[in-house]
């Protein structure tokens, strides 16, 4: 009694293929709000500022890396800072009413649509009042705020 027979044996190859490919393929879920504790730990330095500016721009996604159209709306955010809440050592020296820029990011596209990190919950307007919850970036030299829920809008301009 034959145990395998040719039809089977070809399915079985494509399903041990299928499933080493698919094995291959990452896939990342949306980032969880972190609560406030966590802010306060993974973040080096928190601030409350005034928005002064917000620009934006639409470039390819340095954050999925998939097969597909991925593009990323990137936030410069220049920030006048009213208090300093927690200062990493290298920082000592910043001094209030100085600026900052931060960087923050949504998905602006997504073909095909791939769960994965949503950007940042709020992003601010110019004029908000907001405390951020900042992460310094070595490799772009800038801050950033905590995924997905470092920045707080306290006061919207009216």
């Amino acid at each position: 009694m034959k145990l395998f027979t040719d039809p089977l044996k070809g399915l079985l190859t494509m399903l041990l293929c299928g499933a080493f490919f698919m094995g291959e393929i990452q896939l990342f879920a949306a980032i969880a709000p972190l609560s406030q504790k966590q802010l306060d730990e993974q973040s080096e330095l928190i601030v409350t500022g005034r928005v002064v500016a917000v620009e934006s721009k639409v470039q390819k996604s340095k954050i999925e890396r998939t097969l597909g159209i991925h593009r990323d709306r990137v936030y410069n955010i220049k920030l006048e800072l009213i208090n300093l809440h927690k200062i990493p050592t290298f920082e000592q020296g910043l001094r209030l009413k100085e600026f900052i820029v931060v960087e923050a990011w949504r998905p602006a596209t997504r073909i095909p649509p791939l769960p994965g990190p949503q950007g940042h919950e709020s992003i601010p307007k110019k004029g908000d009042e907001v405390k951020m919850y900042l992460k310094w970036n070595k490799a772009k030299v800038l801050w950033q705020p905590l995924l997905p829920n470092g920045i707080k809008v306290v006061k919207k301009e009216q």
